[in-house]
């Protein structure tokens, strides 16, 4: 490699390190405000992390989700996209998130969103054991909305 390539190279890699190391800190800064806002809140708000999976390999994190407390794992989704539902008396039934919406293919066989909560105890996450909108959040939670192939 000549001496003008390799010049250029290492150019272009002390501007990407600059960039990152720029980028990371605006970051860690932002992070940091954003906690010691939630912090003086006095327990009014808490700190989620919210993940959709699109079921195409598309994985969005929302992390550190300022919410009020008492807020829910569908209050939580409403925060960082559009969805529709439904309301029964057993809970709400996610339809569509950000336009993807729920598939039937036939009796016992179609896509829908479902979602999980990280259980710190089995390191993984579990499904979610009550309909979303019934489930309350505490801070440092970790929820993840899936759409989902199900065949019975």
């Amino acid at each position: 490699m000549s001496q003008k390539k390799l010049n250029i190279l290492l150019l272009v890699l002390l501007i990407w390190a600059i960039a990152a190391t720029s980028v990371a800190s605006y970051l860690y800064l932002e992070n940091s405000y954003l906690r010691r806002e939630v912090g003086s809140l006095g327990g009014k708000a808490i700190l989620v992390n919210i993940g959709i999976d699109y079921g195409n390999g598309t994985l969005v994190w929302f992390n550190n989700t300022p919410l009020p407390q008492g807020s829910t794992a569908l209050t939580a989704l409403v925060s960082v996209a559009q969805v529709e539902y439904k309301l029964s008396s057993m809970g709400a039934y996610v339809t569509s998130v950000n336009s993807v919406q729920e598939k039937i293919v036939s009796q016992s066989e179609g896509y829908s969103w479902m979602w999980y909560r990280f259980d710190e105890g089995k390191r993984a996450l579990v499904a979610g054991e009550v309909a979303a909108d019934r489930y309350k959040l505490v801070s440092g939670e970790t929820i993840v909305w899936r759409y989902e192939h199900w065949k019975f």
